[in-house]
């Protein structure tokens, strides 16, 4: 059993190293190509009911992993130069304007909760 599942890891090891080397020139993200293996992995499991172990209690280890790995993929690809610090800059206040006004609503209404309970003892 353990030979089959450093088999698997292998190959899907390579089939993500392939995919990263053919994704440059088929314009698809390997993201999307491993997920469609996945699946059809998954189709041949069930077509040829293999046993496979019970992975539920790892799976939302293993998918924030995943996610991690895939932001800090994307993120390698990023480039900062000087044009892109006022959209940057600009982004940032947007997004920080709204998070400060309903941080301030929601200390505003706890606050008022808070009066009101004092009240009713």
């Amino acid at each position: 059993m353990t030979v089959n599942i450093i088999i698997t890891i292998c190959a899907l090891l390579i089939f993500a190293y392939i995919f990263d080397i053919t994704s440059s020139k088929t314009k698809m993200p390997s993201v999307i190509l491993l997920l469609i293996l996945g699946w059809l992995v998954r189709q041949g499991v069930n077509l040829f009911e293999f046993s496979i172990p019970d992975l539920s209690p790892l799976l939302p280890a293993l998918g924030t992993i995943c996610l991690i790995l895939i932001v800090l993929e994307g993120s390698l690809e990023l480039e900062l130069n000087q044009s892109k610090y006022t959209i940057i800059g600009k982004t940032s206040i947007i997004a920080l304007l709204p998070m400060l006004f309903m941080s301030f609503c929601l200390a505003y209404v706890f606050n008022m909760l808070k009066v009101l309970h004092s009240k009713l003892d």
